[in-house]
């Protein structure tokens, strides 16, 4: 490796172990070129990680946000889409279900 892909404006888009046309260029490892690539793929992979680890967060703060609304008299629930309300609906029954369970269990150990 690496033999390189690149794109219309010629910066690298893709490393292979072969190449993947017969005209491939094959570039060292230690090539700037691949080095500055490498170094964009493990920043880019970083941001993306960042984002899916607060995507969670950001559902709860967008439900609490609909609720809020919701309770304001801003918004009726029954505006949004079916399938959004199908999708809240399934997911506040599920934190219902959850608490229920906790407490279920919380009463448990209180007996031992």
């Amino acid at each position: 490796m690496p033999y390189v892909s690149r794109d219309e404006n010629n910066a690298i888009i893709e490393l292979h172990n072969s190449p993947p046309e017969p005209d491939s260029q094959w570039l060292e490892i230690n090539s700037p070129e691949i080095l500055d690539f490498l170094a964009k793929i493990k920043t880019s992979q970083q941001a993306r990680s960042t984002l899916s680890a607060t995507d969670k967060e950001m559902v709860r703060v967008i439900e609490d946000v609909i609720d809020l609304l919701v309770a304001k008299q801003l918004c009726l629930f029954t505006d949004l889409p079916e399938a959004v309300q199908a999708k809240l609906g399934a997911r506040k029954q599920i934190r219902q279900d959850m608490q229920t369970l906790d407490n279920l269990i919380g009463d448990d150990e209180d007996i031992f």
